[in-house]
């Protein structure tokens, strides 16, 4: 029997894009996002199914691999699939190609799924009626390294900094998790990034920001182009981890 996926084609506009023409994290991020809901729609857990029971799925980490720069005016083609969850994490993966059917970025999330108005982290035999004999079991990383180590921030320079206003919430009334990327992102120059790709991506969600809290960025340079970024709130805690490798 052929294991699900779904499948989508995206066209690389030029907003989608940074200086350089290449697609921005927070853009693939936000492909891989629309990819997750209508495939969860397809396969009856969506937004329309969970939002009157009061649930919501918020995402925990993605990890990313670029194998090679992807420009706009490409057309790029998503298939993505949720490997069967355990007892609370769900894990989808994502393999996106180009004209020519050549992978050219892969990754992978982890979702969790809870209560609204509790907070409460929910089973995933919250959701019913799924078949996982069907779901494509091919998992595109192995030992995936989730967690990002944190640093000591204090005695460094924000090279960034945002106040929260309305035009970060999406439909959970929270920051939505492609603009991190872009936050994470802005503690390099362009001059920096003129001469670098990204070569991975990974980025951890810890707290959720709501309006009116301003939240200041960090960097910590771990060897020659990898780097990690912490993202603190006015609580000085850790709200966003990414760590970031340039070829």
């Amino acid at each position: 029997m052929e294991k699900y996926e779904f499948s989508k084609d995206f066209d690389v506009k030029y907003n989608d894009s940074d200086f350089k023409d290449n697609l921005k994290i927070s853009t693939a991020l936000a492909y891989m996002e629309e990819g997750a809901s209508l495939s969860a729609d397809g396969l009856g857990f969506g937004y329309e199914v969970i939002k009157p029971r009061g649930h919501a799925f918020i995402i925990t980490n993605t990890y990313c691999e670029f194998l090679r720069p992807i420009t706009a005016g490409e057309t790029i083609t998503l298939k993505t699939w949720p490997l069967k969850p355990s007892y609370a994490i769900f894990q989808r993966e994502y393999r996106f190609l180009d004209k020519a059917q050549m992978p050219v970025l892969l990754a992978s999330s982890r979702w969790c799924l809870i209560d609204v108005n509790s907070g409460r982290i929910l089973p995933s035999k919250t959701i019913e009626g799924q078949d996982y004999s069907t779901y494509n079991t091919e998992k595109l990383f192995e030992n995936t390294q989730w967690k990002i180590p944190t640093f000591d921030w204090v005695d460094k320079k924000a090279l960034f900094s945002i106040t929260i206003a309305n035009s970060e919430y999406d439909h959970n009334m929270h920051v939505n998790n492609t603009r991190y990327a872009s936050y994470c992102m802005n503690v390099f120059s362009v001059e920096e990034l003129k001469t670098k790709a990204l070569k991975n991506f990974s980025i951890s969600y810890i707290k959720q920001c709501k309006e009116g809290e301003t939240l200041r960025f960090y960097r910590n340079e771990v060897e020659k182009d990898v780097f990690t970024v912490q993202g603190i709130n006015d609580g000085d805690e850790i709200v966003v981890q990414a760590k970031i490798t340039f070829i």
